[in-house]
């Protein structure tokens, strides 16, 4: 026994089974299904895959942060391909797979026979593997070939291929490295990598290969993850390579080299997947999974760090305490908070059909403050005004994939029904999933019309770029150096550089000096502006399109004594964005109504819950609904002459 409790994989696997256990006492007909466990192990079979590369790396001392970006560029290499070029789909995976080995080369040479180091170098490649991604793909690649789709999306005895193939990476990896000793090479280099070279193992072309083996299997991941969504996202595989780590660690491996097993890939991926699913379930906020995961990592780090010092069984005494700690966590019920929640739940008056209700919002960035102010706000109030539970999930931070797999998760929990952000064609399917699972399913802010979805509510990106455009145009004269920003990459936010570029376009004298990509966050506006304004003083006009743009831009506009001159348009309207239009920073708010089309997309779903409003004896059955399939809910526009009607007094 005691040898079994020193054996790290082991007491990991252990770990899981009490996890499972206590997940099944507490949730018992939403976490221990058949369809539940299935989807846990299809959203971890790409972190799985990429950790399984990531833990030989470790194990010979060295780390890749380039292998999110490498996921994303691959899908969006191979798509670029398969949809441009009219490449078969064989030569398509191919050329990608071959480009993911030429950069896992370049990693590899530059840090074995050139000595730079693996964070600085890694950190830079990550940048360069996004761009290209951008480059390649620009807002994402939809209607990919059908045989292409098939690699993730066929079944093989009830279970989606990307969990077949990450069991036979993970078993085949587990086999070479305990049997073959060119693998078993790695242990002496991550123990003692001079002692290694000493005694005749070429430490060059060792660390090369482990580079270019994690760089093919992200490029497989990224395959199989653009095959499973149907679409190559230039965003897909952001944070990844903190979450492979994270799983690699928990898995035996130690961040000084030397230990761990390609099974404890697997068993740490899967771990953190467990708790992930649990979070959905429980409806934990994307606030509480961001702490509680990063409460995982910092305890992964721990347990390598007092390993070194201590017996395992000791060691394992403490996680577990606290694991069980974490799960009394998202167990309790907290009370909700009037203002800033992301769940709400509220004690029915009525009858005991809508004491059973429950509403969930599902957005792509739940922590964003204009989603907070406006869409959660709203959602909230509504779920009071009718007095049902709502609960708001999604990740943290923009991550389309990750939304995707909370609906795919959300959707086993059987919900009254979704409210969904659109954010990107590729979460058509998950759409479809939730309306083939009889959940009414609603769309709001963009739209996804080759979704199943049964009405949207929102506003015509395009429309807000041509407004942009046509108040710039006034506001210039027509003539002028002109930039503009956003999240690149994003349909929407491309939908709209589509709508700008269309107005100015017909002026000639308009001359557009470069499209930039802040992020979402003011710093980047800000210091892109700053940028800009040193490279063209005679700047005459700045576009931004996501709610942290116009404070950026502003910012610096007004640090370089140029407000009112370098003239600013850009979309949203919280107080920041209406005292800088106030004090004449910015010239033009292009604002959604999103508490409009908020509410509304809840009462919407309310209506075909409780059949407000039929069209026959049975819509369901009829293929129809009784909503309009679109409701435009329009822009304001919001200018130095009618902003003090917005101000808060």
């Amino acid at each position: 026994m005691k040898k079994l409790l020193s054996d790290r994989i082991y007491s990991l696997g252990l770990t899981i089974v009490v996890v499972a256990l206590l997940a099944s006492l507490l949730f018992p007909g939403k976490f221990p299904t058949f369809q539940n466990l299935s989807q846990i192990f299809l959203n971890l079979s790409i972190d799985t895959i990429v950790a399984v590369g990531m833990m030989l790396l470790l194990i010979s001392g060295a780390f890749d942060l380039s292998v999110g970006s490498l996921v994303a560029f691959s899908g969006c290499l191979a798509a670029y391909l398969m949809f441009f070029m009219n490449v078969p789909v064989p030569l398509a995976l191919l050329v990608s797979l071959l480009f993911s080995l030429i950069i896992g080369f370049v990693n590899g040479y530059l840090i074995a026979y050139q000595g730079i180091n693996p964070m600085v170098q890694t950190l830079a490649m990550m940048g360069i593997v996004r761009g290209l991604a951008l480059l390649v793909s620009g807002a994402g690649i939809q209607g990919l070939p059908y045989w292409f789709n098939a690699i993730s999306q066929s079944r093989l005895l009830g279970i989606q291929m990307p969990i077949w193939y990450m069991l036979l990476i993970v078993g085949i990896m587990a086999f070479l490295t305990r049997n073959t000793t060119f693998l078993k090479r790695y242990y002496f280099i991550g123990g003692n990598e001079k002692a290694a070279e000493l005694s005749g193992i070429d430490v060059k072309r060792m660390k090369l290969f482990s580079f270019m083996l994690v760089s093919l299997l992200a490029g497989f991941a990224g395959l199989l993850l653009a095959s499973r969504l149907g679409a190559a996202l230039p965003t897909s595989g952001r944070g990844l390579e903190l979450r492979v780590i994270t799983a690699v660690i928990l898995g035996g491996a130690s961040l000084q080299g030397g230990t761990g097993k390609i099974q404890g890939a697997l068993l740490g991926a899967l771990l953190m997947g467990i708790i992930g699913n649990v979070m959905v379930i429980a409806r934990i906020s994307g606030y509480w999974q961001e702490i509680i995961l990063g409460i995982i990592l910092i305890l992964a780090v721990w347990i390598d760090k007092l390993l070194q010092r201590q017996s395992t069984k000791a060691v394992l005494r403490k996680p577990t305490i606290l694991i069980i700690l974490i799960f009394g966590m998202w167990s309790c019920e907290l009370p909700p908070r009037e203002n800033g929640t992301t769940k709400q739940s509220t004690e029915s008056k009525a009858d005991q059909a809508i004491e059973n209700e429950e509403y969930v919002m599902i957005t792509t960035a739940v922590s964003m403050p204009m989603y907070v102010n406006h869409d959660q706000a709203a959602f909230i109030k509504w779920g009071k005004e009718r007095n049902v539970k709502v609960s708001i999930l999604g990740p943290a931070d923009w991550d389309v994939p990750a939304q995707i797999n909370t609906i795919e998760e959300v959707i086993g929990t059987k919900p009254t029904g979704l409210l969904i952000n659109g954010t990107d064609p590729a979460i058509a399917q998950a759409i479809n999933k939730a309306v083939e699972a009889g959940i009414p399913t609603i769309v709001y802010d963009s739209d996804i019309p080759d979704s199943k979805r049964h009405a949207f509510l929102g506003t015509n990106w395009y429309h807000i770029g041509q407004m942009q455009g046509e108040e710039m145009v006034k506001l210039t004269g027509g003539k002028g150096k002109i930039a503009y920003m956003g999240i690149l990459g994003l349909s929407n936010m491309e939908d709209g550089f589509r709508g700008l570029l269309d107005v100015l376009k017909k002026y000639p004298a308009m001359e557009i000096v470069g499209k930039f990509d802040d992020k979402a966050n003011v710093e980047e506006a800000a210091k892109i502006t700053a940028d800009l304004i040193s490279a063209h003083p005679d700047l005459a006009g700045i576009c931004g399109f996501d709610s942290n743009s116009g404070p950026g831009i502003a910012l610096s506009v007004k640090e370089a004594g140029k407000a009112g001159k370098i003239k600013i348009t850009t979309v949203d309207w919280e107080p920041e964005h209406l005292n800088l239009v106030n004090e004449g920073v910015i010239q033009l708010l292009a604002g959604q109504k999103r508490e409009l089309f908020t509410w509304y997309g809840a009462e919407f779903l309310y209506d075909m819950v409780h059949k407000t409003h039929r069209l026959s004896t049975n819509d369901s059955k009829a293929g129809i609904t009784s909503l309009p399939t679109t409701v435009n809910t329009g822009l304001i526009k919001i200018t130095k002459e009618n902003v003090g009607l917005f101000l808060k007094k």
